[in-house]
């Protein structure tokens, strides 16, 4: 899938790029001037210098090669890369002998990307500098269709990259990964849950990506879920004479509306990495661990 994308990317010429070139007919917004209702941007040249371009095929490049694909993620696209990672990838990352870190070329790059619609930035302040940095990074619609990709292309590649990703056994593993990313983020008290517009936004991406057939596949298996408990809430779990007792309960719970995906990522995240083979030598203990980790009732 990012070998597709980021093809698509090396042959993009941003001197046809409409959208860039009505963002320099209106002007850049600075993000330390964002919020500066006197601010007024200032009608640029529509020819963009080649140093910005560079810097715009870079980052783009940058992000489309370490962004995560999967479908099953909670939200689509986010770059799993912090943006001091991205900025010595892009090859600008300055270290100066006292320690201090610069990476403005890759900031302002983003900041354009993000003036464009094609990414979405949440920003917070980052502990060490005591600044707003960005925290988080999505890519959107925009950034896919502005290179010459359509919905179409998308979700295909997006289906064979999840039927490559389960054939191949790696999809566990992506969503461990996911989940340890989301642990990170949560240590690091960068939390998106209060930022309602942001979800929405993220939510949108999703359901533009996700192909109807799949949106009425989850909705019929959710249905059908629903439909098993016959009424019964996921707290009433009755003992089962089967060996997998404890595994069935924690889908029935992880798969209810109680329990988002990313809850669920964390919890496994954190119980493999205090048990790291519990889950392959008892399988059990380890499903019976993590419902009581989630606080649900086992009687």
């Amino acid at each position: 899938m990012a070998s597709k994308v980021v093809a698509c990317i090396r042959h993009h010429d941003w001197c046809r790029n409409t959208d860039l070139i009505e963002l320099r007919k209106i002007g850049y917004t600075p993000y330390s001037r964002m919020f500066d209702s006197n601010f007024k941007p200032k009608p640029m040249r529509v020819t963009t210098r080649s140093e910005s371009r560079e810097a715009l095929s870079a980052l783009s490049l940058v992000l489309a090669a370490n962004c995560d694909y999967s479908p099953d993620s909670e939200y689509m696209f986010e770059i799993m890369l912090p943006v001091e990672d991205i900025a010595r990838r892009m090859g600008v990352l300055h270290v100066y002998e006292g320690g201090r870190k610069a990476y403005d070329v890759a900031l302002n790059a983003l900041r354009v990307l993000e003036q464009l619609d094609y990414v979405v930035v949440h920003r917070d302040r980052d502990t060490d500098s005591g600044q707003n940095k960005p925290m988080r990074i999505f890519l959107t619609e925009s950034f896919f269709t502005s290179r010459g990709m359509s919905l179409e292309n998308v979700r295909e590649w997006l289906h064979k990259y999840r039927q490559w990703a389960i054939s191949s056994g790696v999809a566990e593993s992506m969503r461990d990964k996911y989940a340890r990313h989301q642990l990170k983020m949560a240590r690091l008290g960068i939390n998106i849950d209060s930022h309602y517009s942001l979800k929405n936004r993220l939510k949108q991406i999703k359901r533009w990506v996700v192909s109807p057939e799949l949106r009425a596949e989850k909705q019929r298996v959710t249905s059908d879920l629903e439909a098993a408990l016959d009424g019964h809430t996921v707290h009433q779990l009755r003992p089962r004479t089967d060996t997998r007792r404890w595994q069935n309960a924690w889908i029935r719970w992880s798969s209810s509306q109680e329990c988002p995906p990313s809850k669920r990522y964390t919890l496994e995240a954190v119980m493999k990495a205090d048990y790291p083979e519990l889950h392959v030598t008892d399988p059990e203990r380890y499903y019976r661990l993590l419902l009581e980790s989630a606080g649900v009732p086992l009687s």
